[in-house]
């Protein structure tokens, strides 16, 4: 057993809410998350940089899932099934580094 620390998780639920377009009749699915500064600044507690040793685990990125959804919905991009790598790009494409974790490269 490795000598590593693990975090706790804090679950931040995913608000889903229906609506009509009265105009077209269409539904209209809205998803929300709120993602507070407090889960921000956990997660760059956790950012390891270049030089850092990591040990067996590396926490490369901390996805809310709101944004998960969104990148599959909205770009075809599915989070769970990609390379990290690609995942990372994708991130740093929209500018979403702020849930990258790590400075190394990956």
């Amino acid at each position: 057993m490795s000598a590593e620390t693990f975090y706790e998780t804090n679950v931040i639920d995913t608000l889903i809410s229906f609506d009509e377009d009265m105009s077209t009749g269409e539904l209209i699915i809205q998803r929300e998350q709120e993602i507070p500064d407090w889960w921000i600044a956990d997660m760059m507690q956790l950012h390891t940089g270049k030089l850092d040793k990591t040990g067996d685990f590396l926490h490369v990125a901390a996805v809310p899932t709101v944004v998960v959804d969104d990148l599959l919905f909205n770009y075809g991009f599915d989070v769970m099934t990609a390379p990290i790598a690609e995942t990372v790009a994708m991130l740093r494409r929209y500018a979403l580094e702020k849930f990258i974790l790590t400075s190394k490269r990956i």
